[in-house]
């Protein structure tokens, strides 16, 4: 679910951001870099529970950037993409919150 639907959103904000010609970054940030080198280090029942705490902060960051850019941006295509993007996160968010609950 998660990977066809970050597949999905991530077409779409290339697609927007090639009509309005911003260049996305390449490289995954040092915030998700050390996310990555943290997950890497565990295994098992550790690694599980590292994931998914991490999966709740990107997923809380990421519906709080798109709030902020929602209220502040007076781009209509814009905020179609965020207004339409949001419920699926806040569902991905809610998912990853229960099976975190249910790892520990």
């Amino acid at each position: 679910m998660m990977v066809h639907d970050h597949s999905a959103t991530n077409e779409k904000v290339k697609a927007l951001a090639a009509q309005r010609n911003v260049t996305l970054p390449t490289a995954v940030s040092d915030e998700s870099q050390q996310d990555i080198k943290d997950c890497s280090a565990k295994t098992g029942k550790d690694f599980d529970k590292a994931y998914m705490t991490a999966m709740v902060k990107k997923h809380e960051s990421t519906i709080d950037m798109f709030e902020k850019a929602a209220n502040d941006s007076k781009d209509s295509d814009v905020k179609t993409f965020i207004n339409n993007t949001l419920p699926k996160v806040r569902q991905h968010l809610d998912s990853a919150k229960a099976i975190t609950k249910n790892l520990k």
